[in-house]
């Protein structure tokens, strides 16, 4: 996490450089006034199976509807996505809220203007056969992860400390990888007792045939997942542009809502690979798309894009708590609701109407 922050701040500092060097200006229309935004997604994929609220909005052509021209950029990763976010090469980006916390915390501007989705993007888990029940029977115990400097790490620490347990003392954290052969080998020879990660690796070890239970705890389920996570330069200069990617998006997801069947054939031509099945039938697309099922339909369906403010608080101190320092943060700027109007005001019903009668 400290090679990460120091890395943030450089590349802040840089951007304010160049800032100061730039003519400006703020204009993101092109000829004939039409707005453009590039958004970073936090994949090497474009479109992963649970971003269908912003593959949907393209698709059907929301965003030109709204005269926003969406140029959605695969970012690698979350830490890359909010790398490129504060250095001033991206408008927008999906990175996950971890990653997105870990720069509030050290300091940087960063500002959350839609919720895309809540719940836990990692997770804790051991064998079905392991004898382990619960985050405290974890002590004494070989804990694996994707990689030191995981998003999980900083959760992981957490419902360890929360059980009393000390990260560094009290259990041994292994890097294992990210889900594949080198993953399913370490647990499968009992290497690790248990496994700390993003839910997307662990669908991978699934439909190889590895049978885990989930110990993550349940408060961690009601935390922010993603969202439209941009910078305070962008939303001074680019307002309007912003406005059509919250509208649109919104609009993508209450398709999505409507039509499942429609936005799953959309993730498949988008990314096929995602959707081989195994020889039971299951893929790592329709793992991925069902979970999003429980993380992406807002509480209110009037009320798309809403933050839950207590829930990112919640969030946001447990992240603080595996920090030495972590800069204080200003939960009403971070978390922005001008948009969220706007975002919301589209005819529903016009959208359903589409929904029910889309045949592709």
């Amino acid at each position: 996490m400290k090679k990460r922050l120091a890395a943030l701040a450089a590349l802040a500092s840089g951007a304010l450089v160049l800032a100061g060097c730039s003519g400006g200006g703020g204009d993101s229309a092109e000829p004939g006034g039409k707005q453009s935004l590039k958004m970073g997604m936090a994949a090497t994929d474009t479109f992963t199976a649970e971003w269908w609220g912003w593959l949907a909005a393209d698709k059907l052509g929301y965003y030109d509807d709204l005269n926003l021209d969406v140029e959605f950029v695969p970012a690698g990763g979350s830490g890359d996505a909010i790398e490129q976010l504060i250095a001033g090469n991206l408008d927008a980006g999906n990175p996950s809220m971890p990653t997105v916390g870990e720069a509030v915390l050290g300091g940087q501007d960063v500002v959350n203007i839609f919720t895309y989705s809540t719940g836990a993007i990692f997770g804790i888990f051991t064998p079905k056969d392991s004898g382990i029940a619960k985050i405290a029977d974890l002590k004494g115990k070989k804990i694996g992860v994707s990689e030191p400097g995981g998003g999980e790490v900083a959760f992981l620490e957490a419902a360890l400390r929360a059980e009393g347990i000390d990260p560094i003392s009290d259990v041994t954290i292994i890097p294992i990888g990210d889900g594949g052969p080198e993953t399913y080998a370490a647990i499968s020879n009992k290497e690790v007792d248990a496994y700390s990660t993003a839910y997307n690796d662990i669908f991978g070890l699934q439909t190889s045939g590895m049978s885990l239970d989930d110990l993550t705890p349940e408060f961690y389920k009601n935390f922010p997942a993603r969202g439209i996570i941009t910078t305070s330069k962008v939303i001074e200069e680019k307002p309007d542009a912003l406005k059509a990617l919250a509208r649109g998006t919104a609009m993508g997801i209450d398709f999505c809502l409507a039509n499942n069947e429609a936005c799953i054939n959309f993730l498949k031509e988008a990314n096929p690979a995602a959707f081989e099945a195994n020889a039971e039938g299951v893929s790592q697309g329709l793992l991925r798309f069902d979970l999003s099922l429980t993380q992406v339909p807002p509480r209110n369906p009037d009320r798309i894009g809403a933050h839950d403010e207590e829930e990112t608080r919640i969030f946001l101190d447990t992240i603080a708590s595996t920090m030495e320092s972590p800069a204080p943060y200003d939960l009403n700027t971070f978390l922005n609701t001008e948009f969220l109007d706007y975002a919301n005001d589209f005819d529903r019903a016009k959208v359903r109407e589409e929904a029910a009668n889309y045949s592709g």
